[in-house]
């Protein structure tokens, strides 16, 4: 898959922030455009949020940061930067979604389905360490 420079060097600072900069990248503006980017997409949430229930609140969608973080891990994001795609993440979302409405339609009970997802997370992480030791 081809990246943009944009993207090479967003993955260049989330790999090694130093090396980067030695090696030409505006780390300050790169680091802006990417917030200035996850504002809208989470103000564009908001608006759809809004849409969805009528009203919204600061503690509306608490839950779903567990199962965004899950998703983007399980779609191969490392936490510790320098490696992800979009589609990976995309994919990781419908494997949660999946899994959490499995989960609902058998009957688990909201608590065990967060503890069910928080192990995912804990899975994918110690999976993403094993991967990244095993290719140093």
């Amino acid at each position: 898959m081809q990246h943009t420079a944009w993207g090479r060097h967003v993955h260049a600072i989330g790999d090694d922030p130093e090396a980067a900069i030695l090696s030409g990248i505006k780390t300050d503006r790169t680091l802006i455009s990417v917030y200035a980017v996850a504002g809208l997409i989470c103000g564009f949430a908001g608006w759809v949020a809004i849409g969805r229930v009528g009203s919204i609140s600061p503690i509306a969608f608490e839950e779903i940061n567990l199962a965004t973080i899950t998703a983007v891990v399980i779609g191969g994001t490392s936490l510790f930067g320098g490696r992800g795609s979009i589609p990976g993440s995309v994919l990781g979302a419908l494997i949660v979604g999946v899994f959490t409405t499995g989960l609902s339609l058998a009957g688990v009970d909201d608590y065990w389905q967060m503890f069910a997802v928080g192990n995912l997370v804990l899975i994918a992480v110690a999976l993403d360490q094993w991967l990244r030791r095993a290719s140093q």
